[in-house]
């Protein structure tokens, strides 16, 4: 499925207000093009679209939308990351959906690091895209399941480099970390990893525990930053 969110955040995915969201992309065909589909979809309120950032911050600062689409490349003097930084500095509510061609690993993990709650191929079917928008809208993370695996093997060259001496996650949890990144719950990680339910739970808490992690979103964001992925 590519997502990982709490079962809690899972079943808050209902209909209630429209959620409400801006699009930068400097290709007016996608930009437009995107538009229109979500127009279709029920829950979503376009509120507004633009070709650059300048314009693009602008709206932001004027709708305080609940999700932010955005283009990693949109041919400006600033980066994504600095673009994200803005948009967290003048609403900070803003969930921002990267829709992007490029699946480069590094940039994957610098756009998750840098504030991204989603990451999502413009290659993927739109479907994956209305999905990353309303796992981030209720509070939750979405993961291409198409770039899923580079994660999951920069989880694994993590682990390999890691100091023994310092308190770390055993190979076995990162193997449950792993699961998680992907977006499986208890019952697909037991599966997959032929241990019982009890036991994935019991090594969930013991990664949510050293990570210092509430959330499973928040344990993926942790892991990340502390070099785990």
């Amino acid at each position: 499925m590519g997502i990982f969110v709490s079962d809690e955040q899972a079943s808050s995915l209902v209909d209630s207000d429209p959620v409400e969201i801006v699009i930068i992309d400097d290709y007016p065909v996608i930009r437009h093009g995107i538009a229109n589909l979500l127009a279709m979809e029920q829950g979503f309120s376009v509120v507004g679209d633009a070709p650059d950032g300048h314009t693009g911050l602008q709206l932001v600062r004027a709708m305080s939308p609940h999700i932010l689409i955005l283009d990693l490349e949109l041919g400006e003097k600033w980066s994504c990351n600095e673009m994200m930084a803005e948009v967290r500095k003048w609403s900070p509510e803003t969930r921002i959906v990267v829709y992007t061609a490029h699946d480069r690993e590094n940039l994957v993990l610098e756009t998750i690091r840098g504030g991204a709650c989603a990451y999502v191929m413009k290659s993927s079917r739109v479907e994956r895209l209305f999905e990353a928008i309303r796992v981030a809208a209720s509070g939750g993370s979405y993961l291409d399941p198409d770039i899923t695996p580079l994660v999951m093997n920069k989880v694994g060259w993590r682990a390999e480099q890691r100091s023994p001496n310092n308190q770390e996650l055993t190979k076995r949890e990162l193997d449950v970390l792993g699961e998680l990144v992907s977006g499986k719950r208890n019952r697909e990680i037991a599966q997959g990893l032929f241990i019982s339910e009890r036991t994935v739970k019991f090594h969930i808490k013991s990664v949510f525990g050293k990570l210092k992690a509430k959330t499973r979103t928040e344990v993926v964001r942790i892991a990340i930053k502390k070099g785990f992925v």
